[in-house]
């Protein structure tokens, strides 16, 4: 009966180093999961060049697409938030046609 309580014992120990160790990892997983600030910024700020990838229009007609956007000018380079980059594309939003008009 002794060495049974021995044994559960130790199992005990082991159970709880494990569980210590699977807490930490766990812990890790989630601190790569949740992106840093600087990740979020670089999501919600873009430029000109990121603009016109996304529309993908030549310099011409960027420039006359670009008026419909709130820019923020930091050191002469615009940047444009995503947010507000998608309310103006939401604001300008076309009616699907019907079938009946056809």
């Amino acid at each position: 009966m002794e060495q049974l309580i021995k044994v559960l014992i130790q199992h005990d120990k082991k159970r709880l180093k494990l569980t210590k160790k699977q807490n930490q990892l766990i812990g890790k997983l989630i601190s790569l999961s949740t992106p840093t600030d600087k990740e979020m910024l670089k999501k919600m700020i873009i430029d000109n060049a990121d603009l016109k990838e996304i529309f993908k229009v030549a310099d011409t007609k960027f420039y006359r697409l670009k008026k419909l956007f709130t820019s923020y000018e930091l050191d002469a380079k615009d940047y444009y938030l995503t947010e507000e980059i998608l309310k103006t594309i939401k604001k300008y939003k076309r009616k699907p046609e019907t079938e009946s008009s056809i």
